[in-house]
């Protein structure tokens, strides 16, 4: 006869018992709520998924610029090359482009594959910038000679390169185009201190990265100043090319 009564006890169980929690249906807190270090990781995955959406900017935004260098080397230099220049403009042509085609060559064939391999491996874009050091001064000498470039630029921009970019079919300017170096450098600073931020953010050591920081401080400031001093210093294009 005992059985009878042991019965629905166990039958209680079955349906839910109110004094056990995770039986209860009405109850979710248990379902939604996760452990702090759970709630850590994910955190830490968010913020390393914007810091991949920084690098994938970095990225993107390079392979931009490598066509738009290219609108200048392939379409301007190479028509100018090949139809020769106005009379009147002859040896200024150079002075004009300074050492983009250098620039385009390096980012064409070596900095822009560098920057797509970061993609898997994020480890390396500190280190990437810090051994290209001496070689993105070659950003200070175009700057330095840009004041120069524009004075020339500003003579024959209503008459000769307006028709070589109708020729080309060019959407912009050639100032448009030449300009795009010297905010390039700066765009740099920006993108990696932003991914600086993330990484420390995310609990990663980078100090690589943040020397890369600096130096990618460095380099806008000296193409700044060189860009000043070209101004300050004037340039009579007329006098130095009757000399």
């Amino acid at each position: 006869m005992s059985l009878p009564q042991d019965r629905p006890s166990s039958l209680s169980v079955e349906q839910g018992d109110s004094s056990s929690p995770s039986f209860n249906p009405s109850d979710n807190s248990l379902l939604s709520s996760s452990s702090p270090i759970e709630e850590m990781d994910e955190r830490r995955a968010s913020i390393l998924k914007k810091r991949h959406f920084i690098l994938l900017e970095l990225v993107e935004t390079e392979r931009d610029y490598v066509r738009d260098l290219g609108l200048v080397v392939e379409g301007y230099m190479s028509r100018m090359k090949e139809e020769g220049v106005p009379d009147d403009m002859k040896g200024k042509d150079k002075i004009v482009f300074g050492n983009i085609h250098q620039i385009y060559d390096w980012h064409k064939d070596f900095f822009l594959r560098e920057l797509e391999k970061c993609l898997e491996d994020p480890d390396r874009l500190g280190p990437l910038f810090l051994k290209q050091e001496r070689r993105l001064n070659m950003y200070v000498v175009y700057c330095q000679n840009k004041p120069k470039s524009e004075h020339i630029v500003s003579e024959y921009i209503d008459t000769y390169f307006e028709d070589l970019k109708q020729r080309l079919g060019h959407r912009l300017q050639i100032t448009d185009l030449l300009i795009k170096p010297v905010q390039r450098i700066m765009k740099y600073q920006l993108l990696l201190k932003d991914f600086l931020k993330h990484s420390k953010k995310a609990g990663l050591e980078s100090p690589d990265l943040e020397k890369a920081v600096e130096v990618m401080c460095i380099v806008p400031k000296r193409c700044n100043d060189m860009m000043n001093v070209g101004r300050l210093q004037g340039f009579d294009v007329r006098s130095h090319f009757s000399q």
